[in-house]
Protein backbone atom coordinates (compact mmCIF):
# COMPACT_ATOMS: atom_id res chain seq x y z
CA UNK A 1 0.00 0.00 0.00
CA UNK A 2 1.38 3.46 -1.06
CA UNK A 3 0.65 6.66 0.81
CA UNK A 4 2.14 10.19 0.85
CA UNK A 5 2.20 12.11 3.64
CA UNK A 6 1.27 16.20 3.63
CA UNK A 7 0.47 19.02 5.69
CA UNK A 8 1.52 19.76 9.41
CA UNK A 9 3.37 16.49 10.79
CA UNK A 10 1.75 16.80 14.49
CA UNK A 11 -1.52 17.88 13.06
CA UNK A 12 -4.87 15.83 13.44
CA UNK A 13 -5.15 13.58 11.06
CA UNK A 14 -7.14 13.60 7.90
CA UNK A 15 -7.17 10.55 5.93
CA UNK A 16 -7.45 11.07 1.91
CA UNK A 17 -9.87 9.16 -0.05
CA UNK A 18 -9.11 10.44 -3.76
CA UNK A 19 -11.29 10.77 -6.77
CA UNK A 20 -11.79 8.05 -9.52
CA UNK A 21 -9.07 8.05 -12.20
CA UNK A 22 -6.47 9.99 -9.87
CA UNK A 23 -4.05 9.29 -7.47
CA UNK A 24 -2.13 10.31 -3.81
CA UNK A 25 -0.80 12.80 -5.21
CA UNK A 26 -4.30 14.58 -5.47
CA UNK A 27 -4.13 15.27 -1.58
CA UNK A 28 -0.92 18.24 -2.69
CA UNK A 29 -3.71 20.94 -3.90
CA UNK A 30 -4.21 21.01 0.42
CA UNK A 31 -0.53 20.92 1.19
CA UNK A 32 -0.29 24.30 2.28
CA UNK A 33 -4.07 25.06 3.84
CA UNK A 34 -3.62 22.09 5.79
CA UNK A 35 -0.12 22.94 7.38
CA UNK A 36 -1.65 26.39 8.34
CA UNK A 37 -4.97 24.86 9.69
CA UNK A 38 -2.60 22.29 11.59
CA UNK A 39 -4.51 19.26 9.86
CA UNK A 40 -2.11 15.79 8.92
CA UNK A 41 -3.04 15.02 5.18
CA UNK A 42 -2.78 10.83 4.77
CA UNK A 43 -3.62 10.39 1.19
CA UNK A 44 -3.26 6.27 -0.29
CA UNK A 45 -3.56 4.78 -3.22
CA UNK A 46 -6.09 2.58 -3.99
CA UNK A 47 -5.54 -1.29 -4.97
CA UNK A 48 -3.90 -1.09 -8.38
CA UNK A 49 -3.35 2.59 -8.84
CA UNK A 50 -0.37 5.10 -8.24
CA UNK A 51 2.11 2.05 -6.23
CA UNK A 52 -0.50 0.51 -4.24
CA UNK A 53 -0.55 -3.32 -5.37
CA UNK A 54 -3.94 -4.47 -6.58
CA UNK A 55 -6.21 -6.53 -5.11
CA UNK A 56 -7.83 -9.84 -6.01
CA UNK A 57 -11.13 -8.49 -4.24
CA UNK A 58 -11.68 -4.65 -5.43
CA UNK A 59 -14.34 -3.31 -3.24
CA UNK A 60 -15.71 -0.36 -0.85
CA UNK A 61 -15.00 -3.19 1.97
CA UNK A 62 -11.59 -3.89 1.17
CA UNK A 63 -10.47 -0.60 0.39
CA UNK A 64 -11.75 1.00 3.42
CA UNK A 65 -10.04 -1.89 5.68
CA UNK A 66 -7.11 -0.52 3.38
CA UNK A 67 -7.36 3.14 5.22
CA UNK A 68 -7.97 1.43 8.90
CA UNK A 69 -4.83 -0.17 8.20
CA UNK A 70 -3.05 2.79 7.82
CA UNK A 71 -4.34 4.27 10.58
CA UNK A 72 -3.52 1.74 12.60
CA UNK A 73 0.29 1.50 10.94
CA UNK A 74 0.52 5.11 11.75
CA UNK A 75 -1.15 4.48 15.43
CA UNK A 76 -4.38 7.04 14.74
CA UNK A 77 -6.61 6.29 17.05
CA UNK A 78 -9.27 8.72 15.74
CA UNK A 79 -9.24 10.93 12.54
CA UNK A 80 -11.42 12.48 9.78
CA UNK A 81 -11.37 11.22 5.86
CA UNK A 82 -11.29 14.03 3.55
CA UNK A 83 -12.66 13.21 0.00
CA UNK A 84 -12.55 14.22 -3.31
CA UNK A 85 -15.20 13.01 -6.58
CA UNK A 86 -16.18 9.08 -6.51
CA UNK A 87 -14.49 8.64 -3.67
CA UNK A 88 -17.06 9.39 -1.24
CA UNK A 89 -18.81 5.84 -1.26
CA UNK A 90 -15.84 4.32 0.13
CA UNK A 91 -15.41 7.38 2.58
CA UNK A 92 -18.54 6.54 3.74
CA UNK A 93 -18.03 2.77 3.87
CA UNK A 94 -15.47 3.25 6.06
CA UNK A 95 -17.27 5.71 8.66
CA UNK A 96 -19.83 2.56 9.10
CA UNK A 97 -16.77 0.65 10.21
CA UNK A 98 -15.20 2.16 12.35
CA UNK A 99 -17.64 5.00 13.59
CA UNK A 100 -16.44 5.51 16.61
CA UNK A 101 -12.93 6.09 14.98
CA UNK A 102 -13.92 9.24 12.51
CA UNK A 103 -14.60 11.95 13.60
CA UNK A 104 -15.51 13.35 10.63
CA UNK A 105 -16.36 13.37 6.59
CA UNK A 106 -15.62 16.34 4.29
CA UNK A 107 -16.99 15.34 1.08
CA UNK A 108 -15.52 17.77 -2.05
CA UNK A 109 -17.36 17.71 -5.61
CA UNK A 110 -18.66 14.17 -4.43
CA UNK A 111 -20.21 12.20 -7.28
CA UNK A 112 -22.88 9.43 -6.04
CA UNK A 113 -23.12 6.10 -7.97
CA UNK A 114 -24.54 6.49 -11.18
CA UNK A 115 -27.17 3.68 -11.00
CA UNK A 116 -28.15 4.10 -7.40
CA UNK A 117 -29.75 1.30 -5.67
CA UNK A 118 -29.99 -0.26 -8.97
CA UNK A 119 -27.82 -3.55 -8.64
CA UNK A 120 -29.81 -6.13 -11.29
CA UNK A 121 -28.12 -7.86 -14.06
CA UNK A 122 -28.80 -5.17 -16.97
CA UNK A 123 -26.89 -3.01 -14.42
CA UNK A 124 -23.74 -5.57 -13.63
CA UNK A 125 -23.11 -6.11 -17.16
CA UNK A 126 -23.02 -2.56 -18.32
CA UNK A 127 -20.58 -1.34 -15.62
CA UNK A 128 -18.53 -4.60 -17.00
CA UNK A 129 -18.45 -3.08 -20.44
CA UNK A 130 -18.02 0.26 -19.21
CA UNK A 131 -14.60 -1.60 -17.66
CA UNK A 132 -13.46 -3.29 -20.54
CA UNK A 133 -14.14 -0.04 -22.37
CA UNK A 134 -12.48 1.92 -20.17
CA UNK A 135 -9.24 0.11 -19.80
CA UNK A 136 -9.24 -0.06 -23.51
CA UNK A 137 -9.27 3.63 -23.64
CA UNK A 138 -7.10 4.51 -20.98
CA UNK A 139 -4.44 2.15 -22.13
CA UNK A 140 -4.31 3.51 -25.75
CA UNK A 141 -3.87 7.07 -24.06
CA UNK A 142 -1.10 5.39 -22.46
CA UNK A 143 0.54 4.33 -25.33
CA UNK A 144 -0.40 7.96 -26.74
CA UNK A 145 0.76 9.83 -23.93
CA UNK A 146 3.73 11.79 -25.01
CA UNK A 147 1.79 13.34 -27.77
CA UNK A 148 -1.65 13.41 -26.55
CA UNK A 149 -1.26 15.21 -22.88
CA UNK A 150 -2.09 18.88 -23.74
CA UNK A 151 -4.99 17.44 -26.77
CA UNK A 152 -6.84 15.64 -23.34
CA UNK A 153 -5.87 18.62 -21.56
CA UNK A 154 -7.48 20.73 -23.89
CA UNK A 155 -10.53 18.73 -24.61
CA UNK A 156 -11.17 18.62 -20.11
CA UNK A 157 -10.77 22.49 -20.50
CA UNK A 158 -13.63 22.27 -23.40
CA UNK A 159 -16.15 20.57 -21.04
CA UNK A 160 -15.51 22.31 -17.88
CA UNK A 161 -17.56 25.26 -16.28
CA UNK A 162 -15.65 28.87 -16.93
CA UNK A 163 -14.42 29.09 -13.23
CA UNK A 164 -12.91 25.62 -13.38
CA UNK A 165 -11.07 26.34 -16.91
CA UNK A 166 -9.44 29.17 -15.40
CA UNK A 167 -8.01 27.34 -12.62
CA UNK A 168 -6.78 24.96 -15.15
CA UNK A 169 -5.13 28.13 -17.20
CA UNK A 170 -2.96 28.16 -14.44
CA UNK A 171 0.34 26.60 -15.66
CA UNK A 172 1.15 25.30 -11.51
CA UNK A 173 -2.18 23.28 -11.68
CA UNK A 174 -2.08 22.18 -15.24
CA UNK A 175 1.46 20.53 -14.13
CA UNK A 176 0.41 19.52 -10.90
CA UNK A 177 -2.82 17.38 -12.90
CA UNK A 178 -0.54 15.62 -15.31
CA UNK A 179 1.47 14.48 -12.06
CA UNK A 180 -1.29 13.24 -10.65
CA UNK A 181 -2.66 11.35 -13.77
CA UNK A 182 0.23 9.58 -14.72
CA UNK A 183 0.85 8.60 -11.19
CA UNK A 184 -2.42 6.99 -11.17
CA UNK A 185 -1.70 4.60 -14.19
CA UNK A 186 2.08 3.95 -13.31
CA UNK A 187 1.51 0.76 -13.82
CA UNK A 188 -1.13 0.04 -16.53
CA UNK A 189 -4.85 0.40 -16.43
CA UNK A 190 -6.49 -2.09 -14.97
CA UNK A 191 -6.75 -0.67 -11.59
CA UNK A 192 -7.63 2.81 -12.87
CA UNK A 193 -10.59 1.24 -14.88
CA UNK A 194 -11.79 -1.36 -11.90
CA UNK A 195 -11.82 2.07 -9.38
CA UNK A 196 -14.11 3.68 -11.95
CA UNK A 197 -16.50 0.82 -11.95
CA UNK A 198 -16.23 0.33 -8.49
CA UNK A 199 -17.34 4.11 -8.39
CA UNK A 200 -20.73 3.11 -10.16
CA UNK A 201 -22.00 0.39 -8.07
CA UNK A 202 -24.74 1.05 -5.54
CA UNK A 203 -23.97 1.69 -2.46
CA UNK A 204 -25.79 -0.11 0.09
CA UNK A 205 -25.30 1.66 3.83
CA UNK A 206 -27.96 2.85 5.88
CA UNK A 207 -27.06 6.74 5.77
CA UNK A 208 -29.37 7.46 9.18
CA UNK A 209 -26.18 5.63 11.00
CA UNK A 210 -23.52 7.82 10.73
CA UNK A 211 -24.11 9.76 13.46
CA UNK A 212 -20.08 11.95 12.85
CA UNK A 213 -20.49 15.39 11.29
CA UNK A 214 -20.77 14.82 7.45
CA UNK A 215 -20.03 17.67 5.40
CA UNK A 216 -20.28 18.18 1.43
CA UNK A 217 -18.98 21.36 -0.37
CA UNK A 218 -20.44 22.01 -4.05
CA UNK A 219 -20.11 24.63 -6.57
CA UNK A 220 -22.97 27.06 -7.71
CA UNK A 221 -21.59 26.00 -11.51
CA UNK A 222 -21.83 22.56 -11.60
CA UNK A 223 -24.99 20.05 -12.86
CA UNK A 224 -27.83 21.65 -10.83
CA UNK A 225 -29.40 17.64 -10.67
CA UNK A 226 -26.04 16.75 -8.42
CA UNK A 227 -27.26 19.82 -5.79
CA UNK A 228 -30.36 18.33 -5.41
CA UNK A 229 -28.87 14.80 -5.00
CA UNK A 230 -26.65 15.88 -2.23
CA UNK A 231 -29.20 17.59 -0.75
CA UNK A 232 -31.35 14.79 -0.11
CA UNK A 233 -28.47 12.75 1.42
CA UNK A 234 -27.54 15.07 3.61
CA UNK A 235 -31.04 15.67 4.57
CA UNK A 236 -31.03 11.78 5.30
CA UNK A 237 -27.54 12.22 7.56
CA UNK A 238 -27.99 13.09 11.37
CA UNK A 239 -25.09 15.33 11.30
CA UNK A 240 -25.39 16.36 7.39
CA UNK A 241 -24.47 19.60 5.97
CA UNK A 242 -24.31 20.94 2.51
CA UNK A 243 -22.14 23.98 1.62
CA UNK A 244 -22.77 25.47 -1.75
CA UNK A 245 -19.81 27.71 -3.28
CA UNK A 246 -21.08 30.17 -5.20
CA UNK A 247 -19.68 30.89 -8.73
CA UNK A 248 -17.19 27.91 -8.38
CA UNK A 249 -17.19 24.60 -10.46
CA UNK A 250 -16.37 21.11 -9.66
CA UNK A 251 -12.74 21.54 -9.12
CA UNK A 252 -12.57 24.71 -6.74
CA UNK A 253 -10.24 22.79 -4.15
CA UNK A 254 -7.49 23.53 -6.80
CA UNK A 255 -6.98 26.66 -5.55
CA UNK A 256 -10.19 27.38 -2.83
CA UNK A 257 -10.13 25.31 0.48
CA UNK A 258 -10.32 27.67 3.11
CA UNK A 259 -13.84 26.73 3.82
CA UNK A 260 -13.02 22.98 3.97
CA UNK A 261 -10.32 23.62 6.73
CA UNK A 262 -11.77 26.51 8.57
CA UNK A 263 -14.89 23.98 8.86
CA UNK A 264 -12.92 20.72 10.17
CA UNK A 265 -10.96 23.14 12.84
CA UNK A 266 -14.95 24.40 14.24
CA UNK A 267 -15.99 20.37 14.58
CA UNK A 268 -12.67 19.73 15.98
CA UNK A 269 -12.86 22.19 18.36
CA UNK A 270 -16.53 21.95 19.29
CA UNK A 271 -15.59 17.97 20.11
CA UNK A 272 -18.62 17.11 18.84
CA UNK A 273 -18.81 13.64 17.59
CA UNK A 274 -22.38 12.79 17.18
CA UNK A 275 -25.58 14.74 16.62
CA UNK A 276 -29.11 14.52 17.27
CA UNK A 277 -31.55 14.35 14.48
CA UNK A 278 -32.15 18.01 12.41
CA UNK A 279 -33.39 19.35 8.76
CA UNK A 280 -30.22 19.14 6.76
CA UNK A 281 -28.28 22.40 7.46
CA UNK A 282 -26.92 24.28 3.87
CA UNK A 283 -24.57 27.01 4.19
CA UNK A 284 -23.81 29.67 1.31
CA UNK A 285 -20.37 31.17 0.43
CA UNK A 286 -19.16 33.52 -1.72
CA UNK A 287 -15.98 34.91 -3.26
CA UNK A 288 -13.86 36.65 -0.61
CA UNK A 289 -15.58 35.04 2.61
CA UNK A 290 -12.14 35.33 4.59
CA UNK A 291 -14.57 36.22 7.17
CA UNK A 292 -16.87 33.94 7.20
CA UNK A 293 -13.81 31.50 7.42
CA UNK A 294 -12.54 33.28 10.72
CA UNK A 295 -15.95 33.07 12.06
CA UNK A 296 -16.36 29.21 11.63
CA UNK A 297 -12.72 28.94 13.42
CA UNK A 298 -12.97 30.41 15.75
Amino acid sequence: MAYAEYGAVRGFPLLYVHDSGSSRLEAAFFEVEARRKGFRLLALDRPGVGESDPHAAFTRETCAEDILQLADHLDCDHFGILVTGAGIGIALVTASMAPNRVAMVLGLSSQMPVFGGQSGLFCKLLRRLFGTFLQGTVSLRLLLRKSNTEHYLQRLRESLAYPDRQLLDNPSIRNQLIDVGLEAVRYGATGVSRDAVLAMTPLHLDLQKLRMPVHFWQGSCEISSLHDVLHGIAAVLPAGTLHRLNNRGRFFFWRHTEEVFAVALAELRSGESTVTTAPVRERQFAEGNDVISVALAS
